[in-house]
């Protein structure tokens, strides 16, 4: 098996197609495509409020609080995930911040390794796995590193802050090519950088997708639980249809469990701390 997969000790894997991209480079291409077409893109305006006033004679009903002045609307799309509860409370105990953390490793000039082909995902136990992404450069990109931070829940549960690297990760990524995969031995592999950003956990796993529940013209596209690159682009044309067509979720194609509905948002049920070493089953206040 480790002879198949690259991956010392493996005891088992699975592949399928996949693709991957570079995320930022990505946005950017369709920032520049939707400019060009007129939307009026505003920097740097964080949303303080949105406030709905149903006795307005105006269709643009919503009133969106921003650095720069009110915005009035006729919709309003909460695309906030780790962040959806400060502007919809509704929302704080099933879409939590969570912070997480990524590395780039790099192999040094004058020194190989066997050229990753294939994304993967290491995983040692339901809590612990780390994630790659190689580089055409030869670099790799690897996030998780749970085992040295999970045991602090304070350091990444609840957080927003992400101006400061997770100290016990940053050595973690040293020498990981080298233990984790054949041929690597004598890479001399380094880490290059670690960088760390807040994820939205659902608190049944699953993202909240439509209509706010009992919100006339408020809709939700959050809480994808770390997976938000394989999930988020048709989720997000499935909102669009609901948006612009005025057609139910369930005329959408979206999986229906990924619907935001009032018994999601009342289930006194998360999974979000079962899920670690402690399996502690309730969140801290």
């Amino acid at each position: 098996m480790s002879q198949f997969s690259g991956v010392k000790g493996a005891k088992g894997c699975f592949t399928y197609e996949a693709g991957h991209i570079w995320p930022y480079k990505f946005v950017l291409h369709l920032l520049e495509y939707a400019l060009a077409r007129g939307v009026n893109l505003q920097t740097h305006t964080p949303v303080t409020g949105t406030a709905y006033s149903p006795e307005s004679s105006l269709s643009h009903r919503w009133a969106v609080s921003t650095a720069r002045g009110l915005i009035s609307a006729k919709k309003v799309v909460l695309a906030t995930n780790a962040y959806t509860s400060a502007l919809a409370p509704q929302y704080k105990e099933k879409i939590v911040p969570v912070r997480g953390t990524c590395s780039r490793i790099i192999v040094p000039p004058g020194t190989s390794a066997p050229r990753l082909t294939n994304t993967y995902t290491l995983r040692w136990s339901n809590w612990n796995y780390d994630y790659l992404i190689p580089r055409a450069d030869g670099s790799i990109v690897v996030g998780g590193a749970r085992p040295a931070f999970i045991h602090d829940l304070n350091s990444w549960y609840n957080v927003t802050d992400d101006s400061q690297v997770l100290e016990p990760a940053v050595r973690y990524w040293d020498n990981y090519m080298q233990r984790n995969f054949v041929g690597w031995e004598k890479s001399h592999a380094y880490t290059d950088r670690v960088w760390t950003g807040i994820m939205g956990y659902s608190s049944d796993g699953l993202p909240h997708v439509g209509k706010v529940p009992g919100e006339d013209g408020q809709y939700i596209i959050a809480g994808f639980t770390g997976h938000g690159m394989p999930q988020i682009f048709l989720t997000a044309e499935g909102l669009a249809k609901m948006i612009l067509d005025d057609v139910d979720f369930g005329q959408t194609q979206l999986p229906r469990l990924f619907e935001s509905t009032l018994s999601r948002l009342e289930s006194p049920r998360s999974q979000i701390l079962t899920n670690t070493p402690e399996g502690k089953p309730q969140a801290r206040l």
